[in-house]
């Protein structure tokens, strides 16, 4: 199953995933991991007083995040823990740049993820999967604290070029 949900406390929100890509690349001098999903703009499954027909699509993010890992399949049976959504790191000049590791595109805003659990496994026919859970900051600002959400999603079937995910 590819969907992406999240646990509001007035309702849990289901998302289908249109498309998804994992990669590990090169950074400067390191290895990063790279994970895009995005989901469709089908709410046929929503009830029409939902609110989450004010939030139709969104894109999860995890983007320059170091892994000890040369190659996507090597990511198979590895727990990756992202507890912040960014962190400061000091440039080759010595200033403090902010590196976002995570990040939530929902209705023309950006939202930080935080407590992030990825667990990557192969299914029977080999395929890599990814089980992710973690925290969101509350996109409808309906509440004050962070939002659970899962994320469950296989990376077969979305052999897509690099320009349909910019």
């Amino acid at each position: 199953m590819k969907t992406i949900k999240f646990f509001h406390p007035e309702e849990t929100f289901i998302y289908h995933i249109d498309k998804c890509l994992c990669k590990v690349v090169y950074q400067g001098k390191k290895k990063c991991l790279l994970v895009e999903i995005h989901s469709n703009d089908d709410l046929d499954h929503v009830e029409a007083d939902s609110l989450q027909n004010d939030y139709p699509q969104l894109a999860m993010f995890i983007d320059d995040f170091p892994v000890e890992v040369d190659t996507v399949e090597q990511l198979a049976g590895k727990v990756v823990s992202i507890p912040y959504g960014f962190v400061e790191e000091e440039d080759e000049d010595g200033d403090l740049q902010e590196i976002y590791y995570t990040s939530l595109n929902v209705a023309e805003g950006d939202y930080e993820m935080v407590g992030n659990d990825l667990t990557f496994s192969q299914n029977e026919q080999g395929v890599l999967t990814l089980k992710w859970k973690g925290n969101v900051q509350d996109f409808t600002e309906n509440v004050d604290t962070d939002v659970p959400f899962e994320v469950e999603c296989t990376f077969d079937g979305f052999a897509y070029k690099e320009e349909d995910f910019d």
